[in-house]
């Protein structure tokens, strides 16, 4: 004879059950990317490094390098390379960024809501900025594109100027073909003003006959630079930049 089976409606295993439940939720918001549904003001230290290299909005390449490092001939004046401002002879930074080494290159998509919350919040985590307005900031509205590019070795960035990349760079993307090109690159250096810690390519969203230069429903944009030797090829995914509110470029 077939003993009927235990009723599950008792107090003890319906507490058991919400306990599991409220567990698999924890767990399931815990590996939610912080860009989805996390509001921007509430966004910490461990997502905002999250944000800066495991996400839809950057790319990081490694590259060979083909290039020798910067002394202080390469930069503007004798005065700017002299010892007496604490420069030394050479920026090689290590032994992996010697000719023939590899160098990673990082690329952000540095124009969408999501890295540009994710940098006024680092300002404000790490940078002591407390009146930045998160929210404010993230959703300005941007005229342009705007992709930047970071290295430990930016010496061809200091070898050549902003001209040069302007016509050696563009975005394509995969669905019209089309080569945006950029309407300036912006460098940013560091606090002497000396070497070069980022380059921002800009690139328009409207053609001249007022229509997107990305359509709403691209998969795949490719940025193209040619850095020395090397032409560098990095994709995004347009479908894949979402934020809680929708597309974010």
């Amino acid at each position: 004879m077939i003993k009927p089976s235990r009723s599950l409606s008792g107090p003890s295993h319906i507490s058991g059950f919400f306990t599991a439940a409220l567990l698999f939720a924890t767990i399931v918001l815990a590996s939610d990317p912080p860009w989805k549904h996390k509001p921007y003001h509430d966004w910490d230290a461990r997502d905002i490094e999250r944000i800066f290299t495991d996400s839809p909005w950057v790319r990081t390449v490694t590259i060979t390098r083909s290039w020798l490092p910067i002394t202080a001939k390469d930069l503007p004046n004798e005065q700017l390379g002299g010892r007496g401002r604490g420069l030394p002879g050479t920026t090689e930074r290590s032994s992996e960024t010697t000719v023939g080494g590899e160098l990673e290159l990082h690329f952000y998509w540095a124009s969408s809501r999501v890295m540009r919350a994710a940098s006024a919040r680092k300002a404000i985590l790490h940078g002591g900025k407390k009146d930045i307005d998160v929210e404010k900031y993230a959703i300005e509205p941007q005229n342009e594109y705007q992709i930047v590019l970071q290295s430990l070795d930016m010496a061809p960035f200091v070898r050549h100027d902003e001209k040069f990349f302007q016509a050696n760079a563009f975005l394509q993307p995969k669905k019209s073909k089309q080569k945006i090109l950029p309407t300036q690159v912006q460098y940013e250096r560091d606090p002497n003003g000396l070497m070069v810690t980022s380059a921002v390519f800009f690139f328009p969203k409207k053609t001249a006959a007022g229509d997107p230069t990305i359509s709403s429903d691209e998969k795949n944009i490719e940025f193209s630079c040619k850095i020395e030797q090397s032409v560098v090829l990095v994709s995004f995914e347009p479908q894949k930049m979402v934020d809680g509110s929708g597309p974010t470029l």
